[in-house]
């Protein structure tokens, strides 16, 4: 969230749009708060947010695009979003393979 909040004070609010559009885009899979659960050995309440997200996530995607799409953005505006998308799938992809990487509780890796 650090270069979210960079880029809303130093740059423009739009930025926080890329954030939400890359999380928007990418629902996780239905099964995937179980399957961290069982991997990490974390309680499945900890994954509550993901399950949520899955379930709740339908068309929101379509919605936000329509959205961005209707807003007069600068091309500075619109390149701070892609950064911010960008950045955010970055930040995600390196939690997961942190977390796939990680040994489990029994000192295995999953």
């Amino acid at each position: 969230m650090g270069a979210q909040y960079y880029w809303i004070e130093h740059g423009h609010p739009v930025a926080l749009l890329g954030y939400i559009a890359a999380l928007e885009g990418n629902a996780p899979a239905p099964a995937l708060a179980g399957r961290l659960a069982r991997e990490t050995g974390l309680p499945r309440a900890a994954f509550e947010t993901v399950r949520l997200h899955a379930d709740l996530d339908d068309g929101h995607s379509a919605d936000l695009d329509r959205l961005v799409g209707r807003l007069p953005l600068d091309p500075a505006q619109r390149s701070l979003v892609g950064v911010s998308a960008l950045h955010t799938v970055t930040v995600l992809a390196e939690l997961f393979d942190r977390i796939a990487t990680a040994p489990t509780p029994t000192g295995e890796r999953p």
